[in-house]
């Protein structure tokens, strides 16, 4: 009976402490604050970019897309242009209501709409303050 009560006793004695040990350590969640995602902002030089693009794509012109792009995509994007010339119309209006995803000094990412369907599109930064179309 004696070993009972000592065991009883540090049981009691370590689950008192386990539960100090716990309450003390954590913090209250109502408390706590997690990071803060900054909305995308675009620049000003993303929005001429932009514009650029769109005029690009009014024009109809196959070559004045491509001049827009980095030259490795120039032979991908020229395909995809060449089969599908009427379309370039229809993706300028889309650009016009382009939805920003995410933007900063190097990179921009929007979705589009384009008869019914969402599409990305995405400029980047040559790392000299010149814009590129990087994937439409």
């Amino acid at each position: 009976m004696k070993n009972l009560k000592v065991f009883l006793q540090l049981f009691l004695t370590g689950f008192f402490l386990a539960f100090m040990l716990t309450a003390l350590t954590q913090c209250p969640q109502e408390n706590s604050v997690g990071p803060v995602d900054k909305p995308a902002v675009e620049t000003r030089e993303v929005k001429l970019f932009s514009q650029n693009v769109i005029i690009a794509f009014e024009s109809n012109d196959k070559q004045t897309v491509l001049d827009l792009m980095y030259d490795e995509y120039k032979d991908i994007y020229e395909e995809v242009l060449n089969t599908t010339p009427d379309k370039m119309q229809t993706f300028a209006q889309a650009l016009k209501n382009r939805k920003i995803i995410f933007a900063n000094e190097m990179y921009a990412e929007y979705e589009i709409t384009v008869d019914g369907q969402v599409f990305t599109i995405a400029y980047s930064n040559t790392g000299e303050g010149d814009w590129k179309l990087h994937r439409f």
